[in-house]
């Protein structure tokens, strides 16, 4: 009961004031969640789904659902992308769907500039059908809590090169407000993106640094680090640590030309370490190059 009532306390808490972005630790891998710009930047048809649940065994906690599609067309000129998630945590579950474009400038046959643009529709739902109240004559619950949906746009940018990547990104630039006619609260606020990474070779063997640097609103920031290494040409194995607070390992396995498999790992160093069992996230992908690609091999 303890720890459903401290889920709740920050689900109510972030519905309130305002929503998040979702976490994901095998961002470097899938940038089109983060980033419009990401659609179609190798030249190549790719599907995948991302799984991702935070502080398992705690009710409440955390989960995020996420399916993604992308493709480049034109030789590679045009990106077409789609991003559908579902985002749960507490009381809260939110549904959205983001169409992406983007536009490549070729600058030789290892580097190009993407811009994106992506615009979508998120539905914005509160179950309080699961809490056990003995009485449920809150008005900030009664009132405030009503299911809708909004619009909301984002844009991108991603200068991609075989051995490194730059990108910045405001994936929903509208700030999501509510009002139950006498007060208002903020149920999203505009997140921030600064990404960068790059590959070079020990012994031959490909090592990959990326970096995220993810700001709410100018509010708060948060910092990841990773860092990974190609292994045998069939897996990437890697280290990671957000804000010098969560530690995890990753793992995403090449199971022949087209197929990837991944999965991570977390744990906090603070109280929530007490209680649960990590922070799990598993992927799975599906690509097809189109005979004009031109970057080999795709690191990011």
């Amino acid at each position: 009961m303890k720890r459903i009532f401290y889920i709740l306390c920050m689900g109510v808490a972030l519905t309130t004031f305002s929503q998040q972005d979702p976490l994901y630790s095998q961002y470097q891998f899938n940038q089109l969640m983060i980033n419009p710009a990401y659609a179609g930047i190798y030249e190549r048809f790719s599907v995948g789904a991302i799984s991702r649940f935070q502080w398992a065994g705690i009710d409440g906690a955390p989960q995020t659902n996420t399916i993604t599609a992308n493709s480049s067309l034109a030789e590679g000129k045009i990106g077409l992308g789609a991003v559908v998630l579902n985002d749960r945590f507490g009381v809260s579950s939110n549904y959205e769907i983001q169409l992406a474009t983007s536009y490549n400038i070729q600058f030789s046959k290892e580097a190009k500039l993407a811009m994106g643009i992506q615009g979508g529709w998120i539905q914005y739902t509160y179950d309080f059908s699961n809490v056990n109240m003995d009485f449920m004559d809150d008005p900030e619950i009664v009132n405030n809590h009503d299911n809708f949906s909004k619009p909301n746009f984002g844009v991108g940018f991603m200068l991609m090169h075989t051995n490194y990547f730059v990108g910045a990104s405001v994936p929903r630039i509208l700030n999501v407000s509510v009002t139950d006619g006498a007060n208002q609260s903020d149920r999203y606020k505009r997140h921030y993106y600064l990404t960068g990474g790059f590959v070079f070779d020990v012994n031959r063997i490909p090592v990959k640094g990326t970096a995220l640097i993810r700001s709410m609103a100018g509010e708060t920031y948060s910092v990841d680090l990773t860092a990974s290494a190609f292994l045998d040409e069939v897996m990437w194995a890697g280290v990671s640590i957000r804000d010098l607070k969560h530690f995890g390992i990753l793992g995403i396995f090449q199971l022949g030309e087209n197929l990837k498999l991944g999965y991570s790992f977390e744990l906090p160093t603070n109280n929530l370490i007490y209680g649960n069992y990590g922070t799990h996230e598993v992927s799975v992908s599906y690509n097809i190059r189109y005979g004009y690609g031109r970057q080999e091999p795709i690191f990011f």
